[in-house]
């Protein structure tokens, strides 16, 4: 899983860009019609206006995540174009703020045409104030309104991407807590699966042997002891997170534990040699799971498998015939599910096939193919 690319931006910087940002275009646009206010109330009424005007817009959009947008747009052309009403042509720059929401909330099909109809007003109004000599007046007013549009956009757009790259990284970092997670339930079902059980098993057999061949209960403890420190590296290894399998070592382990089980085995002891790491950890791995399963869910007198390489890929087989008679349900397992999942997840991942099935002839079998170089997604 690959982190998100480039160097975010803060958030937090984005709001106060955007704040300050917006508080500077309205301090601007209050310049002219505070130079032409008649007396102290119309002095008060532009500032409030304007300021009821930074406030609305900050509110709907400046957390990076619009807001009451309808409320906020319609508030936002009402103190923009209204009190051109009373201010004249030098308040028709405030209607940047309405100008720079709408791209936010609306497709450019409808928020350019209204751009250019807006800045072609304010131009006008500006012209038939001074006079219809004074064009250059006009073209500035016009100018003046798209341009602080455009900042005003521009903020709330920088404060939009702060807030979705912020969004994108906490997603991300649960998709990476989530995956491990997941990683620590497999490895940990499918690694000490067949430890677990074939401590149980000898065990079992101690207790047996302890009071009629005490030498042969001492060799069975003795393997307990050997799978007990396996189980503890396995642990050790699933927490850091780099557990690697020698198949070969577990083909042996897995025919020690069948034939302390009572399962006569058949294994010729041959295993492909010089296998890539991740093929014979994710083989080593099905097979460990498959004959916890046949030990724990079945009833086989024999279990054969094999271990071959076929044209570009290696094949693991394991065969038993411990299937249920036909009408008899097998061994309820709350956990049974996860282990054909989680190995059809690993031989997956590697780009090869698991399948699971009865054969014609009544045996269990199941058979892993996964191929010698890893697929290039």
């Amino acid at each position: 899983m690959d982190a998100p690319a480039g160097r975010p931006f803060p958030p937090r910087r984005a709001r106060f860009a955007h704040a300050g940002g917006c508080v500077a275009i309205g301090l601007l646009c209050l310049l002219t019609p505070l130079q032409e206010a008649a007396d102290r109330a119309a002095v008060l009424a532009a500032c409030g206006c304007g300021g009821a005007l930074v406030l609305v817009h900050l509110a709907a959009f400046g957390r990076g995540r619009t807001r009451f947008r309808g409320t906020a747009l319609a508030l936002q052309a009402v103190l923009g174009l209204v009190p051109v009403l009373e201010f004249g042509a030098a308040w028709a720059v405030f209607s940047c703020f309405f100008l720079g929401s709408l791209p936010l909330v609306a497709r450019p099909r409808v928020a350019v045409p209204v751009l250019v109809l807006v800045t072609a007003g304010a131009g006008a109004l500006a012209v038939r104030a001074a006079g219809p000599a004074a064009v250059a007046d006009g073209l500035r007013a016009a100018l003046l309104t798209a341009v602080t549009a455009f900042a005003v956009f521009g903020l709330a757009w920088l404060a939009g991407a702060a807030a979705l790259g912020e969004d994108g990284r906490r997603e991300f970092a649960a998709q990476v807590v989530a995956e491990e997670r997941r990683r620590f339930s497999r490895d940990t079902h499918d690694l000490l699966g067949l430890s677990l059980s074939a401590i149980t098993l000898r065990v079992e057999l101690i207790r047996r042997l302890v009071d009629d061949r005490p030498q042969a209960a001492q060799a069975e403890l003795a393997e307990v002891l050997t799978i007990s420190r396996k189980a503890l590296a396995d642990v050790r290894a699933i927490a850091a997170g780099s557990r690697e399998m020698s198949l070969a070592e577990e083909c042996r382990s897995a025919a020690s534990v069948l034939r302390a089980a009572g399962i006569t085995v058949g294994f010729d002891g041959q295993v492909p040699a010089d296998l890539p790491s991740p093929v014979a950890t994710t083989l080593a791995a099905v097979l460990r799971e498959s004959v916890t399963n046949v030990i724990r869910h079945s009833k086989a007198a024999w279990c054969d498998f094999s271990v071959v390489a076929v044209a570009g890929a290696v094949r693991l087989q394991v065969a038993n015939d411990g299937v249920p008679p036909a009408g008899e349900d097998p061994p309820a397992d709350e956990n049974r599910g996860s282990g054909l999942r989680n190995l059809t997840y690993r031989v997956e991942a590697l780009g090869g096939e698991l399948s699971v099935g009865v054969r014609p002839d009544g045996t269990h079998r199941l058979r892993a193919v996964v191929p010698l170089r890893a697929p290039a997604w």
